[in-house]
């Protein structure tokens, strides 16, 4: 696959995440050049998926 259909994010934080028609938004931020934040991405997840999604998360410490 391509990385223009499967684009890669590096990603410092979350700015700040909204839930609207049962979906969660969550909006990522990085750090400029400058060292300040700047907008880097929106992640869309199901409100269903929430759980599953964040249960994986925490595992990857493991």
């Amino acid at each position: 696959m391509s990385s223009e259909t499967n684009p890669s994010f590096l990603v410092d934080g979350i700015k700040t995440i909204a839930i609207h028609n049962d979906v969660a938004r969550i909006q990522f931020m990085q750090l400029g050049n400058d060292g300040k934040p700047e907008d880097a991405m929106v992640l869309l997840v199901p409100l269903k998926q929430v759980g599953q999604i964040s249960e994986a998360l925490r595992n990857i410490r493991k």
